[in-house]
């Protein structure tokens, strides 16, 4: 959901720490459930990184949520927090491995519209967050030369450790597909000519795999035969055929009429004011041809 703003004269991070407070309060986020990553959170409320950020400081400080490092915030059990607890204060920052956060609990039911689905791939989570990096690559989104986000962007974004990012981003580099520039960040490495050629070939079979399952689903929810259809088929034609003669005719008829009012109207000289006009034009037009062909 995008939030009021410009109907709301508070700052955006106190409009979008509102909504995630009430849905806290009315149960929507429970207990121990992670709340959307950072850059889901922007998305959803149209908002820049560090408005979100410091939304989820303004919930930190309430004690209405904590973080685990490499995991992501969650909403506190409403328990009175202990005296020693710290919590992360700028972006992107996290506490310590000493913190004294409740202890994590789990995901809860995910089902609900603030989560996404419990995620079932087994694989670890490097593999799974430098899978979701190469489709990116692969279909467009992240386009030869496009600079991919940091290490720190995909820790918010994927919910993943440091470490975890980094892994990502190595298996994509031992795969020819990105490349790091000193001091300036990681970018997707341009394609040769063979891997361009070898791209949209895929994408074509694809696009023809997909047309396909598309065409065997329509042939099944039709519910009709093969026979069937060519019959309607040819029905169809014989009354294209019937209406197109009929059509024909009947334009030849009015063209034949109109043919007959006209030389009535020579004859009688009824012409509307309309006609009389564009019969003198007509008549102005062919002098003046006349005219430039001597």
């Amino acid at each position: 959901m995008k939030l009021p703003l410009g109907e709301d004269p508070r700052p955006p991070y106190v409009q979008a720490a509102d909504v995630l407070r009430a849905a806290i309060h009315d149960g929507e986020l429970r207990p121990g459930e992670r709340l959307p990553a950072a850059r889901d959170l922007q998305r959803r409320f149209g908002l820049a990184s560090s408005t979100v950020q410091n939304a989820l400081r303004l919930l930190k400080g309430e004690g209405l949520i904590y973080s685990v490092l490499g995991r992501g915030s969650y909403v506190r059990a409403q328990e009175a927090p202990s005296e020693g607890e710290s919590e992360a204060t700028a972006e992107g920052d996290e506490p310590d491995s000493g913190e004294s956060d409740p202890a994590y609990t789990g995901l809860g039911d995910l089902q609900r519209g603030w989560q996404t689905a419990p995620a079932d791939d087994p694989r670890p989570p490097y593999v799974q967050t430098a899978d979701a990096l190469r489709k990116q690559i692969q279909d467009g989104r992240l386009a030869p030369g496009a600079k991919l986000p940091s290490a720190r962007d995909l820790q918010s974004q994927y919910g993943i450790a440091n470490s975890t990012a980094q892994n990502a981003l190595r298996v994509l580099k031992e795969e020819g597909l990105i490349y790091s520039v000193q001091g300036r960040g990681v970018f997707v490495r341009q394609l040769s000519p063979r891997d361009q050629f070898l791209k949209r070939y895929n994408e074509t079979l694809e696009e023809m795999a997909a047309q396909h399952r598309a065409d065997e689903e329509a042939v099944r929810l039709s519910g009709k035969t093969d026979d069937e259809v060519a019959a309607e088929l040819a029905a169809a034609e014989e009354r294209f055929a019937k209406a197109s003669t009929e059509f024909e005719a009947a334009t030849a008829h009015r063209d034949a009429m109109r043919a007959v009012m006209d030389q009535r109207k020579r004859v009688s000289g009824n012409y509307t004011p309309e006609e009389q006009a564009a019969s003198i034009q007509r008549l102005h037009d062919r002098l003046n041809e006349g005219r430039r062909r001597r």
